[in-house]
């Protein structure tokens, strides 16, 4: 991995993250990242267990760098049918203790192992679902990209909308993007509940999350859930009025 590390990769990635995220990059490539990977796994799928991959995985979760998190999430994939149920208490742990500190890290792990742990164990969506109401930016994130995979499949639909609902008045960037992709793919499922859905909510939904929940309807729509979900004009007068004379 260090021979394979570049500081102008490390450089152009960085600018892919806001600047209060923590985040130490080798500046290695994807392709060659994804390399090493299979390189790795060639040289101990013979002897490795999915127990030795956990812990190996565990190990590298711990490292600064985002590539080495990232190389032992990919390993530790490999290994996806024969996930315990009790693998999501590792993640919980990994997420608790920031070492999921960015938006790449987190969803990494949620779209190759937690959503994995969804499909064996649909018992544990309860688990994920309560990190809604964590102080923890990361589990709130992971609260929601956890289920991106099994909305797309019309799974845990209900889970998702009260999910979604829950973090509506949460007020970081990164849970409203979040939100947004996983209704845009609860929509895949069910287009006519997602529109209804976001009529329903309003002004309450924030913006972005409109926007992105609303890329896959067609334009016309796209512009009337828009209109309807805006805030009305004296609503946003009187909250910048306040906004200005709290300051």
């Amino acid at each position: 991995m260090r021979k394979a590390a570049d500081p102008r990769v490390a450089r152009s990635q960085r600018m892919f993250f806001k600047p209060w995220e923590k985040i130490h990059l080798l500046g290695i490539k994807t392709p060659d990242l994804r390399s090493i990977e299979r390189e790795l796994y060639q040289s101990v799928r013979k002897s490795w267990s999915y127990s030795d991959a956990a812990v190996f995985c565990d190990l590298l979760m711990r490292d600064h760098s985002m590539e080495s998190k990232a190389l032992g999430l990919m390993l530790l994939a490999r290994y996806h049918r024969e996930f315990p149920a009790n693998l999501l208490d590792y993640t919980e742990r990994w997420l608790e203790a920031d070492l999921c500190d960015n938006w790449a890290v987190t969803d990494h792990l949620c779209t190759q192992i937690i959503s994995r742990i969804l499909d064996q164990h649909e018992h544990q969506a309860v688990v994920v679902a309560k990190w809604r109401g964590s102080p923890n930016l990361w589990l709130r994130r992971a609260s929601l990209v956890s289920f991106v995979k099994p909305a797309g499949k019309g799974r845990h639909l209900e889970t998702v909308y009260e999910t979604v609902s829950a973090l509506l008045p949460d007020g970081h960037d990164l849970i409203h993007k979040a939100a947004g992709w996983l209704l845009r793919e609860a929509g895949k499922a069910e287009a006519q509940r997602l529109e209804t859905y976001l009529l329903a909510q309003g002004p309450r939904i924030p913006r972005t999350t409109v926007r992105y929940a609303i890329e896959r309807f067609p334009e016309i729509k796209r512009r009337k859930i828009l209109e309807k979900t805006r805030v009305p004009r004296d609503a946003a007068d009187i909250s910048n009025r306040r906004g200005k004379s709290q300051k």
